[in-house]
C-alpha cells in the first residue's frame, strides 16, 4: 500500500474504519459467495437526464418507487421509440492509451472527444459540451485524490476536460478543480490556485472558502459518537453553495472497503459536506446519506456529467492505492446519470474479481437507494450501453 502522507489524520480514520468494516464481515457466519450479475452490456441504458438530473428534492425526501425488473433471456429488444427516450451511457476502452507505466495524453483526448460525440450524436466535440456546459458558467470539476498520485483522478484526463471546456468557450479561471482538503489534492500532486490566472484549484479547507452553516444535511441515522462537535447536520462546502453553477464530476472507478466501491455518488457526495465519519460503520455503509446528501439541489440540480476515470481502476484495497488492486483497465465511463455510471462501474469492478477469485464488492445499497430516490436508473433493462473500442 502506497505510504500515507505523514500526519494526515483523515486518511487513517477511513483506512482504520476499511478495516474495522472488513473485519465485521469476515466474522459473519454466512458468505456472500462468488455470484454476480452479468452484465448484458447492449443493453444498458440510462434514463434521460432530464428525468434524473433536473428535480430537486427536499432534504432527506424519499421517493417511493417499484423495484426494477432485471432482464430476461429472450426478452424482445427495445423499440426505437423507446430509445429515443432514454439517455445513453458511453464507455471509451482503448488498451493502448497505457505504455508501460506512461498515459498517453493524446490517446486520453482522442477517448475523450469521442465518448461526447457519441453521447450526444452531435458532430463535433464543440458542439457536445455545448449540450451541458455554457461560456459563462463556472465549472467546478470534482476530482478524487485520496489515493494519492498513483490511484487519483489522472490530472491528464482533467487537463483534456478544461481543454475541452475552452473549446466550447469557457475560460480556464471559469474552472475550479476542487476536493475536500487541500492536503489531498496536493499528496495527490495538484498544485493549489485561487489567484485570477489559468484553472483555480482549492478545498473546502482552503483559506476563504470552508462550510455554509445555513445549507446542510441533517439526519440522526448515524453513529452518534462519531459525530464532529456532537452535530447531527453535515453542512455543504461554500465552493458548491457560492461558487460553481456546473458541476462535472469526475471520481475514480475503484473498490472501496466500506460502501463495495467509490463512484460517482460517493465521490460528489461525501466530498461536498463536513461531518461524514458518523456514517462509515456496519450495518450504514454510508446509506442513505450518501444518495440524501447528492439530492439536494446545490448538488442535484448543478451536476451536468459523470465522467468516471477507469484508466488505472481498482478492484480491491480501495479506497487508497494498493498495487496488488489495480489494473490498467483504460476506460472512460460517460454519462449524465450517476447511478446508472456506478452500477456498470460496480459491474466491471466485480467481473475483474470473479477473475482474481474474490467475493463480489459488499453494501453497495446506497445505489439501490439512490436509484429510490430519483438521482438515475440501476436497472439494467434501462440502459443502452454503448461501447466505443479504439
Amino acid at each position: 500500500m502506497e505510504k500515507l502522507t505523514s500526519n494526515d489524520p483523515i486518511l487513517e480514520q477511513i483506512i482504520e474504519d476499511c478495516r474495522l468494516v472488513s473485519r465485521e464481515r469476515n466474522s459473519e457466519s454466512h458468505s456472500a459467495g462468488l455470484k454476480t450479475k452479468r452484465v448484458n452490456r447492449r443493453r444498458f441504458i440510462a434514463r434521460t437526464a432530464k428525468g434524473v438530473i433536473g428535480s430537486g428534492l427536499a432534504l432527506g425526501a424519499l421517493v417511493q418507487r417499484n423495484e426494477p425488473s432485471y432482464a430476461q433471456e429472450g426478452q424482445l429488444p427495445l423499440d426505437e421509440s423507446t430509445l429515443q427516450d432514454l439517455t445513453p451511457v458511453v464507455e471509451v476502452i482503448d488498451e493502448t492509451v497505457w505504455d508501460g507505466d506512461s498515459l498517453n495524453g493524446q490517446i486520453v483526448g482522442e477517448m475523450l472527444s469521442r465518448a461526447m460525440i457519441k453521447l450526444t450524436g452531435l458532430d463535433s466535440v464543440k458542439e457536445a459540451w455545448r449540450e451541458f456546459v455554457l461560456p459563462h458558467d463556472v465549472i467546478g470539476i470534482k476530482v478524487n485524490p485520496i489515493g494519492g498520485k498513483s490511484l487519483c483522478t489522472n490530472q491528464i484526463l482533467v487537463n483534456t476536460i478544461v481543454d475541452q471546456l475552452y473549446q466550447a468557450g469557457v475560460l480556464n479561471n471559469q474552472v475550479i478543480v476542487w476536493d475536500r482538503f487541500e492536503a489531498h489534492l496536493v499528496n495527490a500532486g495538484y498544485k493549489i490556485n485561487q489567484s485570477t490566472q489559468g484553472v483555480r484549484c482549492l478545498a473546502s479547507d482552503s483559506t476563504g472558502v470552508g462550510y455554509d452553516d445555513e445549507i446542510f444535511y441533517e439526519t440522526e441515522k448515524d453513529v452518534e459518537v462519531r459525530r464532529e462537535n456532537g452535530s447531527t447536520a453535515s453542512r455543504y462546502t461554500k465552493i458548491l453553495t457560492d461558487k460553481v453553477s456546473a458541476i462535472i464530476n469526475v471520481p475514480v472507478i475503484k473498490h472501496h472497503a466500506i460502501t463495495g466501491i467509490s463512484g460517482c455518488l460517493k465521490n460528489l457526495a461525501f466530498g461536498s459536506v463536513d461531518n461524514t465519519s458518523r456514517f462509515h460503520s456496519n450495518p450504514l455503509n454510508c446509506d442513505p446519506a450518501i444518495g440524501e446528501i447528492f439530492a439536494h439541489p446545490v448538488i442535484q440540480d448543478k451536476v451536468v456529467l459523470n465522467i468516471a476515470d477507469g484508466l488505472l481502476a481498482a478492484f480491491n484495497g480501495g479506497p487508497v492505492y494498493d498495487p496488488n488492486g489495480v489494473w490498467k483497465y483504460g476506460g472512460l465511463l460517460v454519462s449524465p446519470d450517476p447511478v446508472a455510471v456506478d452500477q456498470i462501474a460496480l459491474e466491471t469492478i466485480n467481473e475483474k474479481r470473479q477473475e482474481e477469485g474474490l467475493e463480489p464488492a459488499q453494501s453497495t445499497k446506497y445505489i439501490r437507494s439512490s436509484w429510490r430516490l430519483g438521482l438515475g436508473t440501476n436497472n439494467l433493462d434501462e440502459v443502452d450501453y454503448q461501447q466505443v473500442k479504439l
